[in-house]
């Protein structure tokens, strides 16, 4: 098997775990671990021995430095007391860790650009296709939405997810891709499909299938991350990424109003999304707004905090009165500190990239930083982790 083919095969072990697999888990204890991170760190650890993988010298001496960081600060908190009673978590620093520890591998060798985005657009679809399927499938009585009654609970990783959403169109739901958890989920890989489709391939179809996937998932953070993808081709891509930027507002614009006039709710139940940041104790609200309230917080009250934080896990337990969500930039910094936060981006964004992945890179971290709490959630961080940072590519003359 030649170099390339075994790098491929490692992402397709990734992928398809990722994107198929993530509803199942295997029990441990009282809770029950997503088995897509022992696919994901078993699949590491062949690549690594067969040398289809290597380490990034720069990402690994970063994440030796966060290692570090994080020692000291249970050190820290062993010897100290804040008035913040929830105490540290090991098991939970120690599974932070160990998933974070992905982002130090690299491909050891270059893959065309096109063939590795082949494999990624290619998995994304077939999930595209399974959402459309399962969203048309409602009309002929047929609703599939968790996997709950169907297999086993004990493995099933299904539990604290919103599976089954009303789309707020008569009697449909939103669809979840039938693999992954939630419709959040669903309309952020598409979203990083369409920004994807339209720097390497631009292949009308796949363009279509994303976009559709998009709407039918009826979530706000598809577009988020869809906006960044916008934003970074701006920045990054000169007059080509503006081109790029006005026919993606264009077309997106076109088919909002084409939504507004066929499926009126629909496009009533996406605005309704979007404006939820404004209204407490919606998600949009939960995962926006109330991260920064809890930040504000924890550092008035224990200054010290910025350095060390409160102690891997304490953020997910805090008293508070309000209810509050933390997204993962919030989070490593009220568990860890800042120091370590910025020791975590470098960690996720060093290294060589191509064009391609330089213009993914905003979108990829809103996605991972921003529209959920993904630091310890495989079946999105190493996707996003493969994609932006261990992907070693060769790029095609004209994205050179």
């Amino acid at each position: 098997m030649t170099a390339t083919r075994r790098v491929l095969g490692f992402t397709f072990t990734i992928l398809g775990a990722a994107l198929f697999l993530q509803r199942f888990g295997i029990p441990a204890g009282a809770k029950s671990i997503n088995i897509v991170g022992p696919i994901g760190l078993l699949a590491a650890m062949y690549g690594v021995a067969s040398g289809a993988l290597s380490f990034n010298t720069t990402r690994l001496f970063m994440f030796t430095a966060l290692c570090f960081w994080a020692i000291c600060g249970l050190i820290y908190h062993a010897t100290t007391t804040t008035s913040f009673a929830a105490p540290p978590s090991a098991q939970s620093l120690a599974q932070f860790l160990v998933l974070t520890s992905f982002a130090t591998l690299s491909f050891a060798t270059r893959v065309p650009e096109r063939r590795f985005f082949a494999v990624v657009t290619n998995c994304i679809a077939l999930v595209g296709v399974a959402g459309l399927l399962q969203f048309a499938a409602q009309f002929a009585g047929l609703r599939l939405f968790a996997f709950r009654g169907l297999l086993p609970a004990a493995m099933l990783f299904e539990e604290g997810y919103n599976q089954v959403i009303p789309l707020g169109m008569g009697s449909l739901f939103k669809s979840n891709g039938f693999f992954l958890l939630e419709p959040s989920i669903f309309s952020q890989f598409m979203a990083l499909g369409v920004a994807i489709e339209i720097l390497v391939q631009r292949r009308m179809r796949y363009l279509a299938l994303f976009a559709a996937g998009l709407f039918i998932s009826a979530s706000g953070t598809g577009w988020l991350v869809l906006i960044a993808f916008i934003a970074s081709a701006v920045l990054s891509m000169g007059k080509r990424g503006i081109a790029l930027a006005i026919t993606t507002i264009l077309v997106a614009a076109a088919l909002i109003v084409a939504v507004s006039f066929l499926a009126p709710d629909l496009a009533t139940a996406l605005s309704e999304r979007l404006n939820e940041i404004t209204r407490p104790s919606t998600s949009g609200h939960l995962r926006f707004i109330t991260p920064y309230w809890v930040l504000t917080g924890v550092l008035s009250r224990e200054p010290m905090a910025a350095l060390f934080g409160l102690g891997a896990g304490v953020s997910e337990h805090l008293t508070l009165p309000y209810e509050y969500d933390v997204n993962t930039p919030v989070k490593i910094a009220v568990d860890l500190g800042l120091p370590a936060l910025l020791m975590y981006l470098a960690t996720l964004c060093l290294g060589r990239k191509s064009m391609v992945q330089r213009t993914l890179m905003l979108p990829a971290l809103v996605l991972l930083l921003f529209t959920g709490g993904y630091q310890q959630f495989p079946p999105v961080l190493f996707p996003i982790l493969l994609i932006i940072s261990i992907a070693t590519l060769e790029p095609e003359p004209q994205h050179a």
